[in-house]
C-alpha cells in the first residue's frame, strides 16, 4: 500500500471528498480505479467513480458515499493505492510510505521515537511520537536528518538546542549552572 493523500474536506452535498495530494506527481490521483481509505485504524477499498482536479486539491466520488454525512465522517483519513507506478528515487529521496514507524535516534543513540505521519509543507515534517504518545516535530531537512537508514528501519537526526523539549530544558539548567557559578 502506497500512501497517496489525505481527505480534507467534503465537496457539495452529494457526498463528494476533497483529497490533498501526498504524491509527485499529484496528477497521478487522477488515474485510480480505486483507493484504500484507512479509517478508524481499518483500511477500506472504494471504487473511485469520478476523480478530477480543482485548483490545487481533488476531488472524488466514492462508491458508496452517497451523502454529505457519511464524506464529513471520511475527514481526515488517509488515503492509500495498492500500487502506483513508481518513479526512479534520486539519492535522498524517499517515499512517504517508506519513512512510517521508523525508529526515530538522536546523534548520541537515545531512542526520540516512532515517525508517525509526515506533513507536507514548504519542507515536509516529521511528526515523531514519543513512548508517552507526544508529538515531536521536526522539518525534514539535511541539516536536521542527516541521516536514514530503511535497511536498518531507523533515521538519525540533530538535536539543536530547543529542538526537543527534554534538549531545551538541560540547555536551560546548564545556564542556571553557569550563572551559579560565577
Amino acid at each position: 500500500m502506497f500512501l497517496i493523500g489525505t481527505i480534507v474536506s467534503t465537496f457539495g452535498i452529494k457526498g463528494d471528498i476533497k483529497i490533498n495530494p501526498l504524491i509527485t506527481p499529484p496528477d497521478l490521483l487522477l488515474g485510480f480505479d480505486s483507493i484504500f481509505v484507512e479509517h478508524y485504524e481499518k483500511k477500506q477499498e472504494f471504487s473511485v467513480l469520478m476523480a478530477k482536479r480543482h485548483k490545487n486539491i481533488y476531488i472524488f466520488s466514492l462508491e458508496g458515499v452517497n451523502d454529505m454525512n457519511v464524506a464529513e465522517d471520511l475527514i481526515g483519513s488517509s488515503v492509500y493505492a495498492a500500487n502506483i507506478d513508481i518513479k526512479e528515487l534520486k539519492e535522498n529521496e524517499f517515499f512517504y510510505h517508506d519513512l512510517m514507524g521508523l525508529t526515530v535516534y538522536s546523534e548520541n543513540g537515545d531512542v526520540v521515537g516512532t515517525v508517525d505521519h509526515i506533513l507536507k509543507a514548504g519542507n515536509d515534517v516529521l511528526v515523531i511520537k514519543d513512548d508517552a504518545g507526544k508529538e515531536i516535530m521536526i522539518p525534514f531537512v539535511d541539516e536536521l536528518v542527516p541521516e536514514v537508514n530503511l535497511n536498518d528501519k531507523s533515521i538519525t537526526i540533530n538535536t539543536a538546542i530547543g529542538l526537543l523539549q527534554e534538549d531545551d530544558k538541560k540547555a536551560k539548567e546548564g545556564i542556571k549552572e553557569d550563572i551559579i557559578e560565577t
